[in-house]
């Protein structure tokens, strides 16, 4: 019996490729986690009785979700890339390739993404929810910059896990189109409320939209850091605007 479960095994395994197998179902473990353990309804639900303040908590908690974005996706992932895929910085996205279009790529998302986040004024149901982090973000320079730097640390962790060792895991085998559809329909979920996150139909799809893009992004340019900015000034512009106008 356990002679024929190894043989249907290495049959059922034999065309597959290892890399691509294992970071999609790091994905799946990774997201599922994140989704009990990391996201702002665990951190209230844990540790909302010690907040006397409703604005504080939220902002906390969104801390709280930021960071755990990186521990779930980036800082977990480790051990399976390097030691079990013995993969290297280059093999997952995170060495930047000097090139003439990476950096034209980056200036333009400097220029064009603020424009993007700006079209999203007419939308109330965007312009409720950001910031996530509340008016508690604007209220001193501590407060602000604790919050956009667990903000970087949460892109960091998205891009990383999606359009680095996700995208590159993927399309080393089966090529950038499937490795980007891929990629795209599981973090445009995440968005949604299936995965029960509750976001605007808008930014469902607007995060369909954008998973095409960084996912081609990281193939032209070989690196999570291009998307990164641009994920990064999105979110950023987003909450400005949200919030001031």
């Amino acid at each position: 019996m356990v002679e024929q479960l190894k043989l249907q095994w290495r049959e059922l395994v034999k065309d597959a490729d290892k890399r691509a197998v294992t970071a999609i179902l790091f994905t799946t473990v990774a997201v599922a986690l994140y989704f009990y353990f990391g996201i702002q309804d665990f951190f209230e639900k844990t540790f909302g009785a010690r907040f006397s303040d409703p604005a504080e908590l939220l902002y906390y908690k969104y801390i709280y979700h930021n960071f755990m974005a990186f521990f779930f996706f980036f800082l977990l992932s480790l051990p399976l890339s390097k030691l079990f895929l013995k993969q290297t910085m280059a093999d997952v996205g995170l060495k930047f390739h000097y090139s003439k279009g990476t950096v034209i790529v980056m200036l333009l998302s400097l220029a064009v993404v603020p424009l993007l986040s700006l079209s999203t004024i007419g939308d109330k149901e965007m312009m409720t929810l950001y910031p996530l982090g509340g008016a508690k973000i604007f209220t001193s320079a501590g407060f602000f910059i604790l919050y956009y730097v667990s903000y970087i640390a949460y892109y960091f962790g998205w891009e990383y896990l999606f359009r680095g060792f996700g995208f590159f895991s993927i399309s080393g085998k089966y090529g950038p189109a499937l490795a980007i559809a891929v990629t795209t329909m599981v973090s445009a979920l995440i968005h949604s409320s299936i995965a029960g996150f509750g976001k605007p139909m808008s930014e469902t799809l607007s995060a369909i939209v954008g998973g095409l893009i960084f996912g081609f992004t990281a193939y032209k340019t070989k690196s999570i850091y291009p998307s990164l900015l641009m994920h990064f000034i999105l979110g950023f512009s987003l909450d400005l605007f949200s919030y001031f106008l």
